[in-house]
């Protein structure tokens, strides 16, 4: 396997879950986050971002595991964009620098089916990225960040050997993801939806939008599994490869919640991209016998989480 895992962005969503799964298997982790005085139970040593010079001697063999990412705030989401691409792109030249200066072979990096140019029907990581062709409008800023870690960790596996999968994430959910309506994806927010006061679930936008939601459990899975990997540069969806209208993702919310809220849809004109539909052949060819929990198994911890966290 390895020698031990450091998790860069190890307070995010993807990232407490995955801290929690490799120390309950008893691997070592060290943990990297945002903000400093951030403590994560069982770690080895938990640094700020800023302070990532000052971790410890790391075990050989430790494998760099990079989930951080500054996302989008529907609050501010004009001003924040080329904050998204600035940060996100610091953030991939300070892990990569930091590879180098420790010697560290192994990536593992959370990028994002937004890597995509919009428009296409399918999401297929069978054919290369045209990076002359933009990605979709509402997702360009955060999507030309996570393309250009790819590119770097392309640049870095040519020049200094590190290899690097990249797994690019369509819709993880589950719990440890955002509380905060303004700042949450579809999912979280149509949970959160459901379990406020109010007779009424109302879906803003499109009820025939289609995604792609992977639970997170399976995408830490993926992650955990590729640790045992070596000398793979990649990138690979990450996702079930089925999609979800959101008529039937709030339905069956409703329905595993327990909730007898009248569902409202909206209006069947969309701005974005109707359908996203993504291949998973290239993850299933890396662990063959992976499997995928239903949305409705999936939405049971997630929703459960969601009530114990928001009180």
């Amino acid at each position: 396997m390895t020698g031990a895992v450091l998790v860069v962005g190890a307070s995010g969503f993807v990232g407490r879950n995955l801290v929690d799964r490799f120390v309950a298997r008893g691997m070592p982790v060290f943990a990297v986050v945002g903000r400093r005085g951030t403590v994560l139970p069982g770690t080895e040593a938990t640094v700020a971002l800023s302070d990532l010079a000052s971790l410890p001697a790391l075990p050989e063999d430790t494998v760099v595991v990079h989930l951080a990412a500054q996302r989008y705030d529907a609050g501010r989401f004009e001003l924040a964009q080329s904050d998204i691409v600035t940060a996100n792109t610091e953030i991939a030249n300070a892990v990569f620098r930091f590879c180098l200066e420790r010697g560290l072979k192994e990536v593992r990096m959370a990028s994002s089916v937004a890597v995509y140019p919009g428009g296409l029907a399918t999401l297929d990581d069978a054919v290369p990225v045209d990076l002359n062709a933009p990605p979709n409008r509402n997702e360009a800023f955060y999507a030309w960040s996570k393309r250009w870690a790819e590119i770097t960790a392309r640049l870095h596996h040519e020049r200094f050997g590190i290899s690097t999968i990249s797994f690019r994430l369509s819709n993880p959910y589950g719990p440890h993801d955002s509380t905060d309506p303004r700042s949450a994806h579809v999912l979280p927010a149509f949970v959160m939806r459901a379990l406020d006061d109010g007779p009424v679930f109302e879906i803003k936008g499109n009820p025939l939008v289609e995604r792609d939601f992977i639970f997170i459990d399976d995408a830490v899975e993926a992650f955990w599994r590729s640790l045992a990997l070596r000398g793979v540069q990649d990138e690979v969806n990450l996702c079930r490869g089925e999609t979800t209208t959101l008529l039937d993702l709030a339905r069956t919310i409703l329905e595993v919640a327990g909730s007898d809220k009248r569902l409202q849809a909206g209006e069947t004109e969309t701005q974005g991209v109707l359908a996203r539909r993504s291949t998973n052949g290239r993850l299933r060819r890396l662990f063959d016998d992976l499997a995928f929990t239903p949305l409705a198994d999936g939405l049971r911890p997630t929703i459960d989480w969601y009530r114990d966290a928001r009180g």
